[in-house]
């Protein structure tokens, strides 16, 4: 009989039935217990990162990535505190975020395109 301080011990939680969370070499899974399917995300469009770059400077960049685009915000935030040259670094770090833009955009359209020929097995 467990006391008034010793909590009751628990058993460890049990496995779950298909293996757990892991990507299989297989084109096909069988879905069971703790199995979900999750769709691939869908492709970013070249253009609305461009244009969402060019209104937003590189808080458009949170539209590639969440993480991208804060810490692109973070290091212009910082270059424009140090530098006392007012505005002119902008000059630099919009044309920057916006090709940066393009080339994340490019690189995540290749990653998920070649995600789903994967899947599909071609």
């Amino acid at each position: 009989m467990p006391s008034a301080t010793m909590p009751r011990a628990f058993p460890p939680h049990p496995p779950l039935q298909s293996g757990g969370w892991y990507r299989s070499l297989v084109r096909w899974e069988v879905l069971g217990p703790g199995r979900y399917p999750v769709d691939l995300p869908r492709p970013r469009s070249v253009a609305a990162a461009l244009v969402l770059t060019a209104i937003f400077g590189p808080v458009g960049l949170c539209y590639l990535s969440v993480t991208t685009g804060l810490i692109a915000t973070a290091l212009a935030t910082v270059i424009l505190v140090i530098s006392n040259a007012g505005a002119a670094p902008l000059l630099v770090l919009w044309p920057l975020s916006m090709v940066w833009a393009v080339i994340g955009t490019n690189s995540l359209r290749r990653a998920v395109v070649g995600g789903r020929r994967h899947l599909e097995g071609a």
